[in-house]
């Protein structure tokens, strides 16, 4: 066998196949995310820097081929778990805060800001109609 940089939907392709064996990225590691789990726990208000699709990788990799990794696949689905606990923990903490110009959310995954898009961009839309009630607002005083 021989080395090869394909893209995981290939693969996967393959793997189910049994034509090859996936060498899986270096943060899907025990130790690696437990690392960031705890870096997450010491920075409260920022997020660690994982790979911007981390969950849907870690996901596939362990569903198609856990054979290949290196820790056992129960330790690190719960390491993926809590990560990602204390992270959506992070983002709703982090959701209080909002306000109707702008929201941070530097450091999420694309999935995690999906899970939480329909709640911001609701608040988001009723912010903004608040904001401009208290501007008419404002105006009409101002005229008088």
């Amino acid at each position: 066998m021989k080395r090869e940089k394909v893209p995981l939907w290939v693969a996967l392709i393959l793997k189910s196949q049994g034509k090859c064996n996936i060498i899986p990225p270096k943060w899907l590691a025990v130790t690696y995310l437990k690392e960031k789990y705890d870096e997450e726990v010491r920075n409260p208000n920022h997020f660690s820097k994982l790979p911007w699709n981390w969950l849907e990788l870690s996901k596939a990799i362990l569903s198609k081929a856990s054979d290949d990794l290196s820790d056992s696949s129960e330790d690190l689905r719960s390491v993926i778990q809590d990560l990602r606990e204390i992270r959506l923990v992070k983002s709703r903490k982090g959701l209080k805060e909002l306000n109707e110009s702008n929201i941070q959310l530097t450091g999420l995954s694309l999935m995690e800001i999906n899970e939480i898009r329909p709640f911001v961009i609701s608040v988001m839309n009723q912010l903004r109609e608040l904001h401009a009630t208290l501007i008419r607002d404002k105006d009409k005083l101002d005229d008088e």
